[in-house]
C-alpha cells in the first residue's frame, strides 16, 4: 500500500463522478501519479446491421471524440493523466492494464443495483486485479475516520495466514494517510445445529472458537499494538457481522482480502470476502496474498 500509481476507472459522464473525487483526495494526500480512464462503446458501431462500414466509423469517431472533450473537461489543470478507451470489456482491460502498468492502486465506483450490490466489473475486478482495488461510495466523510480489517484468524494454510498480514498491513498505511483509527473484526460462526439442539450454548461455543484461535490472533496483532476495544468478534455470519460492525463503528473503509477462484466462480459459488463486500455500506479496500 505505498501507493505512488493510481489507475482510475470513471464513471459514465452522465453519473456522478465519485471515483474521480476519491482519486483527487488520494492525490491530495499520497503525492500519487493519477491516470484516469473513461470507457466508450456502442454495438452498432461493431455488427453490420443498419449501418455501412462508412457510417460505423463515423459513428465510432463521433462518440470518441465526445468523449475526449468531456474528459478534457474534467481534468482540466489537474495534474492528471486522462485517456478514452473503445471496449465493452472494461474488467478485462484493466487487469490487461495492471499487469503491463503495475499500478499501486485502482479505483472504482461501486455501483448497486435491486438486491445485487456489485456488478459483474465490480466482481471481476475484485476476484482477478493483481492490484489492489478501492471500491468508493457516495458517502460523507466524517472529519474523523475509522479504517475496519476484516480478518480470519482461524485460517490454517500459507495463503490465507500471508492475507491476513496483509490486510492488516494495508489497513494500517491506509489509515495513516488520513489519521484514521484502525478496529480489527473477526466473525466466529458458531454451529446452529449445536445451538438448536441445545448441545452447546452460545457463549460457551464463542469463547471455544477464541480461545482455539487466540495464539494466531495475538501473532497478527503483535506488531499493530491494537487495543482490546478495538477488537471485535461478533458472532454470525461473516457477511453480515462484518458489515453490521461497519455500519455501527461508521466505518469509512472496510479493509478486505480476496484471491481469485475461478473454478468457484463458474459454478456459482462465492467467497466470505465477496459475502462481506455485498453487505458494506462504505468504501471497501480488496488486497490479494
Amino acid at each position: 500500500m505505498d501507493i505512488q500509481k493510481i489507475v482510475t476507472v470513471l464513471d459514465k459522464p452522465k453519473h456522478d463522478q465519485v471515483a474521480w473525487r476519491r482519486t483527487l483526495e488520494l492525490q491530495k494526500v499520497t503525492g500519487a501519479k493519477a491516470e484516469v480512464v473513461s470507457f466508450a462503446w456502442n454495438a452498432m458501431c461493431e455488427s453490420s446491421s443498419g449501418l455501412s462500414a462508412d457510417e460505423r466509423r463515423q459513428l465510432r469517431h463521433s462518440l470518441v471524440e465526445e468523449r475526449k472533450a468531456w474528459l478534457k473537461e474534467l481534468v482540466a489543470d489537474k495534474p492528471v493523466r486522462s485517456r478514452e478507451i473503445w471496449t465493452h470489456d472494461i474488467a478485462r482491460w484493466v487487469i490487461e492494464e495492471v499487469e503491463k502498468k503495475k499500478p499501486d492502486l485502482v479505483v472504482k465506483t461501486v455501483h448497486k443495483s435491486g438486491s445485487l450490490v456489485h456488478t459483474p466489473i465490480d466482481w471481476q475486478l475484485l476476484q482477478d486485479c493483481p492490484a489492489p482495488v478501492l471500491l468508493t461510495t457516495k458517502r460523507r466523510r466524517l472529519s474523523k475516520r475509522v479504517v475496519l480489517a476484516a480478518i480470519d484468524p482461524r485460517a490454517t494454510d500459507t495463503k490465507h495466514r500471508h492475507l491476513n498480514c496483509n490486510v492488516l498491513e494495508a489497513a494500517h498505511r491506509y489509515a495513516a494517510l488520513y489519521d484514521a483509527t484502525v478496529h480489527v473484526v473477526f466473525a466466529v460462526e458458531v454451529s446452529k445445529v449445536l445451538l438448536d439442539l441445545n448441545i452447546i450454548g452460545e457463549r460457551a461455543s464463542k469463547k471455544k472458537v477464541i480461545d482455539k484461535i487466540t495464539p494466531e490472533l495475538n501473532r497478527l496483532l503483535a506488531p499493530y499494538n491494537i487495543p482490546k476495544s478495538r477488537i471485535h468478534m461478533p458472532v454470525g455470519k461473516a457477511g453480515a457481522v462484518v458489515a453490521q460492525t461497519a455500519r455501527e463503528l461508521k466505518v469509512d473503509t472496510l479493509v478486505v482480502g480476496t484471491y481469485a477462484q475461478r473454478a468457484r466462480r463458474v459454478v456459482g459459488l462465492g467467497n466470505t470476502a465477496q459475502r462481506i463486500v455485498t453487505k458494506s455500506v462504505c468504501d471497501v479496500l480488496a488486497v490479494h496474498p
